[in-house]
């Protein structure tokens, strides 16, 4: 998959502002690009029997994941400005004090020597520079649990359903289909319009790392513009180590309170995985045939470390 297409539809939603047309711009984009067929792989167990027989999908929260860093975010809490720039707005010191104190060699410390002076305690340095440092510590911390906290309100919120664009792929056999012993599910959203709810929801991912979104969120600040799509943005980038499932996902903005749950999805066929039970192979056969659907079974290629479909009558 060509990853140029894929920047520019990321630029698109994900700057400071969201543009009146960007929206539409980036569906019809993304639209124009679906891969004629995704997948899903699963093991043999009620709920993908239901999904299969139910023509759905699972939507869950990203924190049930395998990857720990799965949707989430990076930000600066500041956005930019200096705990010594930030400390000079919440007590109120004069533009031309916070200019002095900014200018310094150390504007922390200044700032604590301005508000020392102003209120006419005297510490000497020996203390000041345990405060100082108690300070930055304490900074740090709570930097920290402001990108964990948005990072859990994300993860717990959100549901996404992951696909991929690889049917013949062996560690995607191995890792999601129960080590060959599952099956994939096949679903074609080509088929549906552009503005079907699942076509809306379904989005590339990106394989660039954690996504940093303190220009998304500027808007936080009083009188800022604010994108509200930076949690959609966090959901569509991992780490390059996954770039290898090729994967597209459904996403969909929700609260922490909406559970997850299936959607239905325009399917199109199952196959069975290579080392499939006789008893799960009829189970899975049994749904197909409710929902209706032709089932394959893949088949190894001797030698070529390569798999095939063939039909099953």
């Amino acid at each position: 998959m060509s990853k140029n297409w894929i920047d520019e539809l990321m630029g698109m939603i994900s700057g400071r502002e969201l543009l009146p047309d960007a929206i539409r711009s980036a569906q019809e984009l993304k639209r124009s690009k679906f891969p004629v067929s995704l997948y899903k792989y699963r093991h043999v167990n009620k709920y993908s029997l239901d999904n299969l027989s139910g023509r759905s999908l699972y939507m869950a929260v990203a924190s049930a994941f395998n990857d720990p860093y799965d949707s989430a975010v990076s930000f600066d809490p500041l956005f930019g400005e200096t705990y010594a720039g930030s400390l000079c707005d919440s007590v109120g010191l004069s533009l031309e004090q916070r200019s002095e104190i900014l200018s310094s060699l150390d504007p922390l410390r200044a700032v604590l020597e301005a508000l020392l002076k102003e209120s006419g305690q005297k510490i000497d340095s020996a203390q000041l520079d345990v405060i100082q440092n108690m300070m930055n510590e304490r900074h740090e911390v709570m930097k920290a649990e402001i990108v964990t906290g948005m990072n859990e309100r994300i993860r717990n919120s959100y549901k996404v359903c992951s696909l991929t664009e690889r049917l013949d792929s062996l560690p995607l056999w191995a890792h999601y289909a129960d080590n060959h012993k599952g099956f994939a599910m096949e679903y074609d959203f080509k088929s549906l319009p552009l503005e079907d709810v699942m076509s809306l929801m379904l989005w590339p991912v990106r394989y660039i790392g954690i996504f940093n979104a303190t220009e998304m969120l500027r808007g936080l600040r009083p009188g800022m513009t604010f994108n509200n799509l930076f949690a959609l943005v966090a959901a569509l980038h991992k780490s390059p180590d996954w770039a290898y499932e090729q994967e597209w996902r459904l996403v969909l903005p929700d609260g922490v309170t909406e559970s997850a749950r299936n959607f239905k999805a325009p399917l199109k066929a199952v196959y069975l995985g290579t080392n499939i039970s006789s008893n799960d192979e009829r189970m899975v056969r049994d749904s197909a045939r409710i929902a209706d659907v032709p089932v394959f079974k893949m088949r190894l290629v001797p030698h070529q470390f390569k798999m095939e479909s063939e039909a099953i009558p």
